[in-house]
């Protein structure tokens, strides 16, 4: 049966109250609410208008007049609608209530702060293990942060700190990454409802595959492990098959051709290059002066740990840039080495925000140093860095990639400026 015009479904609705519809007609117009908010808000009016109708009449014992403004061709169907319109409504509030509160996927991790805000602009400002979500946003809010969510059918996402996207799943997954870093093991999606990762610059089309995407304000990057992932350009529509192993960056240029190139074997050596401006990095960016290089002055910020007081950090970060087709591996040898200064001696604890070389999340590693002099250069061991921000975590293993460096002080603002951030190692020329 068709539900193309409104008298049919009028027809329905009140068959379907007085219990006098069939199998097929109930799953037709459950289907049908289902899928279509708007007939769930249209019917919710008029039944609305209705019980209005019905409280009149029982008040006025005469032929009825219409005096709440019922469109015309829903006034046949008032008087039997009326008569159930508080049973009727209550079913609609429960179809919509319960689609806004199932879980659709659940925090199967959670590492530092991180933000959700659900359907209706519920906040939970420190989400935690375990916590069953529906539709919302997510936002790695701290540093150190990161989250895996996985949903009903297995399938996981996992995003790293600054990022932040929107997700819903109404029969087909849907991500819209504003920014940051999404690594995803995706099940075999139902045919003709892939995953959707949207973009600022793409539009990812997902079956069942894993795959690491970073996205930012003018650029998004794919690396793709395992399966196919479709990516389609927003500029001009341009789409490429990126299959495993390789690798596309997708931009606002119509001119720069897009095409899925082979993984590039990662680097091991960088330096950052703060004359260029701050893009990629936290804290206040100065230029060159009076004898100074561009560097980053370390600013305030207020993180509240779990089950602890809150605390300021006077921070900055680098980010090691993604824009490109090349990855930052950090070796056991490898070393790291800072160049700052400070207007009073403080230790400065510094943080390795990794990744694995596949994607996903592989924690954070800490090291905290006390600089002899005001002016001074740190050249670190990557052996001595620690997870969890303890002497006895667990040290940094091999095979993993550099995704940023934050350095700051703790509780205390001792004038923190960085100069630069270079990550070295002996085997490369």
């Amino acid at each position: 049966m068709s539900m193309t015009d409104d008298a049919q479904l009028c027809e329905m609705l009140t068959r379907y109250v007085a219990s006098d519809c069939s199998t097929e007609e109930v799953q037709e117009l459950s289907s049908r609410l289902e899928r279509d908010a708007a007939a769930c808000e249209l019917l919710a009016e008029i039944l609305m208008q209705g019980a209005a109708v019905r409280e009149y009449a029982q008040a006025h014992p005469q032929p009825m007049v219409s005096a709440v403004g019922v469109p015309q061709r829903w006034q046949a169907w008032l008087w039997p609608l009326a008569a159930a319109a508080a049973v009727v409504l209550a079913a609609v509030n429960w179809m919509q209530n319960g689609r806004a509160e199932t879980s659709v996927m659940r925090a199967a991790e959670v590492s530092g702060s991180v933000r959700w805000t659900g359907q209706g602009g519920s906040v939970v400002d420190s989400l935690t293990k375990d916590t069953a979500l529906g539709g919302g946003t997510v936002e790695t809010v701290s540093d150190d942060a990161a989250v895996t969510l996985a949903f009903r059918d297995g399938s996981l996402i996992t995003l790293m700190a600054h990022s932040a996207a929107t997700i819903s799943d109404d029969g087909q997954k849907q991500v819209h990454l504003r920014e940051g870093n999404l690594s995803a093991d995706v099940k075999p999606q139902r045919s003709g409802r892939p995953m959707l990762i949207h973009t600022t610059t793409a539009v990812l089309e997902v079956l069942g595959t894993r795959f690491d995407v970073e996205s930012g304000a003018a650029t998004t990057r794919l690396n793709v492990d395992e399966g196919t992932v479709r990516m389609t350009r927003l500029v001009d529509g341009s789409t490429v098959d990126v299959p495993a192993e390789h690798q596309v960056v997708a931009s606002l240029s119509r001119a720069e051709k897009l095409g899925a190139v082979q993984r590039l074997t990662p680097t091991l050596n960088w330096r950052s290059d703060l004359s260029q401006g701050a893009k990629g990095t936290d804290g206040e960016w100065l230029p060159a002066e009076a004898g100074l290089p561009a560097r980053l002055k370390a600013l305030p910020k207020l993180v509240t740990p779990a089950k602890r007081e809150p605390v300021t950090l006077h921070h900055v970060s680098v980010e090691v840039p993604w824009e490109f087709l090349q990855t930052l591996q950090l070796k056991p040898d490898s070393r790291l080495r800072l160049r700052g200064r400070m207007t009073s001696i403080a230790p400065v604890e510094i943080m390795l925000n990794t990744k694995l070389l596949r994607g996903g999340f592989a924690g954070n590693y800490f090291v905290r140093p006390t600089p002899a002099t005001l002016n001074w250069e740190l050249d670190l061991p990557i052996t001595e860095f620690r997870k969890w921000r303890s002497d006895a975590g667990e040290a940094l293993p091999d095979g993993l990639q550099l995704r940023r460096v934050v350095i700051y002080t703790v509780g205390t603002d001792a004038g923190l400026e960085i100069e630069q951030v270079e990550v070295l190692h002996p085997a490369s020329p």
